[in-house]
């Protein structure tokens, strides 16, 4: 218990995964009688999720020191000093800093993306001298870029106060949490070290004039930077982050391209017909928007061609091959791309204003002149021949424009994988100079997404076509191996529960996965295992589960499924080791849809005439190049065509 607490309502703030957290705490005769806190900055599942048992704990304990909520160790942290700075202002405390350190290496650990961080911190003299990641499973080049800075800025700038680097959050914070905990072991306190100012570089607030200004540095982005320089234009990337990349970071890095010559020498290439008709067919099935095949075939004819671009200039071969009905190729993971691409247009004299926003698209006469920016130093202009559009999708803070086409995802728990940044920027600015829009923005379906704590990505995704998917009530509603597997997500986006569980037979579930699965704590937004489908049920409050289980089985039995599933993958559960429930929520990359433009990427206005000198790429104009499903591999080779495209059109 705290020292003699002052009866009232006090108050406590600090940095969490995604935003601030605030705690007020009432104090009634010496006890803390309620705790409120404001984690709306945090995620929904998880962040938010944790709110009720931490306040139970802090009322429990009457003390601001609980244990961090499994899956939510930022936002447990960032509660606990919200907590303890308004007990101490209750106290009657002083907030004093306190910087006192003793002197050593100390060593902790954070939970970073993939796993633990764990880092040694070397103090001396009441500094922090050394900050080194000792290990990490983050994935291969997504967090290099936090793993080198916030060690560094540590040092420089000594504080724990260091943003957290955006497309990086997890890794970011998972080294501060890490370090944190070492400075506490040093006899010091991090609530003192954090507070500790930070200056972060920000570019000069100038006017300044090019050729080609782009907004959105991802990869649409910065192909069309790259591919404008090589034909001898002046750049200026503007990108909101602090680093570029987007999205475009987290992709695995696979191209679907046809006319490849690189492909070609390795007999790893698509016929293009047979790539666009697999397109239509996929798109046959229950698609609800229509599809451009013609402007598809456009740009996968061009695709082979930017794609052998892109390795010269990466000095590269293609290195890996997706098997699927098509061929998707790659030679380096998105991270590495970025960086590869950065390098190259800042070589070649380009420039990129990283935590700069576009506030305005100049237009003068019917044509664009240029953009108005601002970053945290001030606002300025861009005066420009060509504005290039290309600030991505608007996967976060548009639920309700999603939700117009898609109502059923009010009450679904859709799990973001975008870039926190692509909060449909473009949209605004395309908007207010008269441009049309697609009215039927969706989603972009990715794989199902589990648990946090179970470390799934794109390397590691475990196979569910023999699992079965029900809703809230315990009931399946689709084929759970459908003609893409892809198209799961779509239909759970669509079925429009709160709560997802992928049900597997033991003995077929992927025996790696399972052993991280076995790793994590039971639970409702976890999974349960049991030897029953009944106690499951029970435990989850899955009413028909039972019932739907028992049609399953004979379904397989029988080889006839009522949701078609293939008598493949009807494959019978045996119960000999039991079963899983696990926890799924459906994944986004991004979304569907955005301003509508030709094939020549200008935008289109109102009256259905065409902007001459203003382009739309990538992810904020892809409602003609995908319906409601997206294709694996399409986009990459899409946005970057696109880019070559459009660099090419302006030089001329």
């Amino acid at each position: 218990m705290n020292k003699q607490l002052k009866s009232g309502v006090y108050e406590g703030k600090a940095k969490g995964m995604d935003g601030e957290v605030t705690a007020k705490v009432t104090i009634n005769d010496n006890k803390i009688t309620n705790v409120d806190l404001d984690l709306s900055g945090e995620s929904e599942s998880f962040g938010q999720a944790a709110k009720k048992q931490l306040v139970d704990e802090i009322l429990s304990k009457q003390s601001s020191d609980v244990d961090a909520v499994s899956g939510a160790s930022v936002t447990s942290w960032a509660v606990k000093d919200a907590v303890k700075e308004a007990l101490q202002k209750a106290s009657g405390q002083k907030i004093e800093t306190n910087l006192k350190l003793n002197d050593g290496t100390f060593i902790a650990q954070g939970q970073g993306h993939g796993g633990p961080i764990k880092v040694s911190v070397t103090t001396k003299d009441n500094k922090i001298t050394d900050v080194k990641i000792l290990s990490q499973t983050e994935s291969p080049n997504v967090g290099d870029y936090a793993m080198d800075y916030i060690p560094k800025q540590i040092v420089a700038q000594q504080t724990l106060g260091v943003d957290a680097v955006t497309g990086a959050s997890v890794t970011s914070n998972g080294i501060l949490t890490a370090v944190s905990k070492a400075i506490n072991e040093a006899g010091g306190d991090a609530a003192s070290w954090k507070r500790q100012p930070y200056k972060k570089y920000i570019p000069e607030a100038k006017d300044r004039q090019t050729d080609v200004v782009i907004a959105g540095a991802g990869l649409s982005g910065l192909s069309t930077a790259a591919f404008a320089l090589q034909n001898g234009l002046k750049v200026i990337l503007v990108e909101k982050n602090d680093q570029p990349g987007g999205s475009f970071r987290y992709a695995a890095g696979a191209f679907a391209t046809t006319g490849s010559k690189a492909l070609e020498q390795v007999n790893q290439t698509n016929n293009i017909d047979e790539l666009v008709g697999w397109v239509k067919e996929l798109n046959e099935h229950n698609a609800k928007r229509p599809i451009d095949l013609d402007f598809v075939r456009y740009l996968a004819k061009e695709s082979g061609k930017t794609f052998d671009e892109l390795l010269k200039i990466a000095d590269s071969k293609p290195s890996f091959f997706l098997k699927m009905p098509y061929i998707a190729a790659g030679f380096a993971p998105g991270a590495k791309i970025t960086e590869i691409l950065q390098k190259y247009i800042l070589d070649k004299g380009g420039q990129i204003l990283n935590d700069t926003i576009i506030t305005k698209i100049n237009i003068k006469d019917g044509k664009a002149t240029g953009i108005q920016a601002q970053n945290a130093n001030g606002k300025f202009e861009i005066t420009a021949k060509n504005v290039v559009i290309s600030t991505g999708g608007a996967s976060y803070q548009n639920k309700e424009m999603l939700e117009k086409f898609t109502p059923s995802l009010n009450k679904v728990n859709v799990f973001n994988e975008a870039n926190p940044g692509n909060t449909g920027d473009g949209y605004k600015l395309l908007e207010d100079v008269g441009a049309k829009f697609f009215d039927n923005n969706v989603y972009k379906n990715a794989e199902l997404d589990f648990a946090p704590q179970m470390y799934t990505n794109y390397s590691n995704e475990p196979d569910y076509s023999h699992a079965i998917v029900v809703n809230d009530k315990g009931e399946r509603f689709t084929n759970e191996a459908p003609f893409s597997f892809l198209n799961l997500t779509t239909e759970l986006y669509r079925q429009g529960s709160p709560r997802y569980y992928l049900i597997y037979d033991a003995k077929t579930m992927d025996p790696e996965f399972k052993k991280r699965v076995d790793k994590v704590t039971q639970g409702e937004k976890t999974y349960i295992k049991s030897s029953s489908i009944k106690e499951i049920a029970e435990k989850l409050d899955l009413p028909e589960l039972e019932n739907t289980f028992e049609k399953y089985q004979k379904a397989c039995q029988s080889g006839k499924d009522e949701f078609g599933k293939s008598k493949d993958n009807l494959v019978e559960f045996s119960g000999q080791d039991g079963y899983y429930a696990l926890y799924v929520m459906p994944g986004s990359w991004g979304t569907i849809g955005g301003v509508k433009i030709n094939h020549q990427m200008q935008v289109e206005k109102q009256d259905g005439t065409y902007f001459d000198n203003l382009y739309a790429l990538g992810e904020m104009s892809t409602g003609a190049l995908f319906s409601d499903f997206y294709m694996i591999g399409f986009s990459l080779a899409d946005y970057s065509t696109q880019g070559r495209l459009v660099a090419e059109q302006m030089a001329k």
